[in-house]
């Protein structure tokens, strides 16, 4: 009954025009680190990441956020390993327990055992890895709190995080089954009195002409469309984050900024850091590598069939591709025009 009166407040709230809740507090400040691609073993490969550098750079993930003041949460946006195996899994877990502040995971297509065609590419055996649900539970508290890949969690008074499961088991694109599309139309009724911020691996809105073709379409859910009518639908979501792109970039979507952060193994080799007030966003891209190691990150990039090839041959490629990925270091969405 609670949860109808709910959704039926929100239906009242748009017809009204009303922007519903905002940001609860004078500042915000939160990370997204994504991308690690942490292995214990640095011979994996997965293309364009540092992964034999993973461990120096996810060191310096934490530490640099511990030196900061007023971090008030960080998202884990998926991709934390290269390979799932054991190992690997509980050193990330203790390196990532030095953070002085919470945090909340998401899963990427990395976190678990490795697709097939990832196999195929010589990067890591599909059966060298542990289940996604040993993840979940090794992560429970933060974010998972059951048995399903998608949570929420109240971070703080009046503002929810609500982490998606948008990764296809087998492959490289994202999905959002019907059981979550469910749930998340429940749970945004819920809590139609407090901001919401959305997470999750893939993007659900392209960030780039290639999303729309063959070449990165596995950037963006294949069902996008009826999950942003579910976002939409509720007037309390601010604020959509993902991290598939190794890209900084955004757009801004009916009355939500959708975000995507940069990885921290792939370069530019940077974490994400969002400062939100009641009237603006304002993302940035936070260095990680040593001149010579993100020298060796961009060479890397380059080399990338994935990233590289689908610019043209030549230098005009090159400087393409490392435009995209590097240039645009902060932003800034005025909330108070698109939520007025």
């Amino acid at each position: 009954m609670r949860v109808a009166l709910a959704a039926i407040g929100v239906a009242i709230g748009l017809a009204a025009g009303c922007a519903g809740p905002g940001i609860p507090r004078e500042r915000v400040t939160l990370a997204v680190v994504a991308g690690v691609y942490y292995s214990a073993d640095p011979g994996v490969r997965v293309d364009a990441a540092m992964v034999e550098d993973s461990e120096t750079l996810l060191k310096k993930t934490v530490a640099d956020l511990n030196a900061m003041k007023n971090v008030d949460f960080v998202v884990v946006g998926g991709d934390l390993l290269a390979r799932a195996d054991p190992v690997s899994l509980d050193r990330a877990k203790a390196m990532l327990s030095e953070l002085k502040m919470p945090y909340s995971v998401v899963l990427g297509e990395y976190d678990g055992p490795v697709p097939p065609a990832k196999a195929a590419e010589g990067e890591a055996a599909a059966a060298a890895g542990v289940s996604r649900s040993t993840i979940i539970w090794a992560f429970q508290g933060h974010g998972f709190s059951t048995a399903e890949g998608y949570w929420v969690q109240e971070v703080l008074p009046g503002l929810v995080l609500v982490g998606l499961d948008t990764v296809a088991p087998g492959g490289r694109g994202g999905h959002v089954s019907a059981d979550q599309l469910a749930w998340l139309e429940r749970t945004l009724a819920a809590q139609a009195g407090k901001a919401v911020i959305v997470a999750g691996h893939h993007s659900l809105v392209p960030l780039h002409p290639l999303d729309e073709g063959s070449a990165w379409a596995h950037m963006v859910v294949d069902n996008a469309a009826p999950v942003r009518e579910v976002l939409e639908r509720h007037a309390n979501v601010v604020m959509v984050l993902s991290a598939h792109h190794h890209l900084a970039e955004g757009r801004v979507s009916g009355r939500t900024v959708y975000l995507a952060a940069p990885s921290v193994s792939v370069w530019p080799l940077a974490f994400y850091l969002i400062r939100l007030t009641p009237k603006e966003a304002g993302p940035m891209w936070v260095p990680l590598g040593s001149d010579d190691l993100a020298r060796r990150a961009q060479e890397r990039l380059l080399s990338s069939g994935q990233y590289r090839g689908v610019f043209p041959p030549g230098e005009d490629g090159d400087t393409a591709c490392v435009r995209l990925f590097g240039v645009k270091k902060t932003e800034v969405y005025p909330l108070s025009a698109i939520r007025p």
